[in-house]
């Protein structure tokens, strides 16, 4: 059942599909069935975690240097949630490595295949790991800055690290041809989060006010802006603390002035 709905959720990107094409067509398809398994399974080990914390999951996108999973849901989800769906991808990359050793030992693969899946796997699980939007390193910083941060610091934060890195690689590496679309595409999602940062920060705050949360802890702010994750708030107005949903319910029509 979780894995017809895993492959249900899959959108192989046209690029994907290009790119698939012309491998088959020159004789790479050992290497892109290669990629493709270590794709899909770390893909496989977010969406499972996804599941069972009942995330509204919208589609998993195949990209041909790994997946972008679009949720329908609220973006103030538990950060340990988070942490588990976003280091679960890797782990599961490597248990099938795991699963290739032993294949290989016992002989049931051959040293080029072996040699294809231990190459691929090492360069995609460090590529993966770069904090760049929307890769995991992006995912797993955003946690990180999340506990020390407000959400609208952090969020910019994440895109300034974001630029840097990929302004880095730019300056330091000399990229085959081949990877500019990949690198334009993190250039494309870091640019888009950062021209809709104050969106996605409005999306923040009104699912704050419609969707009621369990969180235990409270933290005293003197602004909407200074809003945290994972935290109920008291908000100063007119010289008096007031709760989150009180405030919220007074203040909704003026969110977009506040930020």
């Amino acid at each position: 059942m979780i894995i017809k709905k895993f492959l249900n959720s899959i959108y192989i990107n046209n690029y994907t599909l290009l790119l698939l094409f012309l491998c088959l067509i020159t004789g790479l398809i050992k290497e892109v069935l290669v990629i493709f398994i270590i794709i899909i399974i770390h893909e496989f080990g977010h969406f499972l975690i996804m599941s069972y914390y009942k995330w509204n999951i919208k589609k998993i996108n195949i990209y041909p240097f790994g997946g972008v999973t679009t949720l329908d849901d609220v973006i103030d989800k538990p950060l340990f949630q988070e942490f588990l769906v976003t280091i679960m991808g890797p782990i599961f990359q490597e248990i099938l490595f795991f699963i290739i050793i032993i294949l290989h030992n016992n002989y049931y693969i051959s040293d080029y295949m072996f040699s294809l899946f231990k190459n691929y796997n090492l360069s995609i699980l460090i590529f993966n790991l770069l904090p760049i939007i929307p890769l995991d390193g992006a995912k797993i910083f955003n946690i990180i800055f999340n506990k020390f941060f407000n959400f609208r610091i952090s969020y910019l934060i994440n895109i300034i690290i974001s630029i840097l890195t990929i302004t880095l690689f730019l300056l330091l590496y000399n990229f085959d041809s081949s990877y500019y679309i990949i690198i334009l595409f993190l250039i494309f999602q870091t640019l888009y989060s950062l021209k809709n940062r104050k969106m996605i920060y409005t999306r923040f705050i009104l699912e704050r006010r419609i969707h009621k949360n369990e969180y235990k802890k409270y933290k005293k702010i003197r602004k909407l802006k200074d809003m945290y994750r994972n935290k109920k708030h008291l908000i100063l107005d007119e010289n008096i603390y007031k709760t989150e949903k009180n405030y919220l319910k007074n203040k909704t029509l003026k969110i977009d002035r506040r930020i």
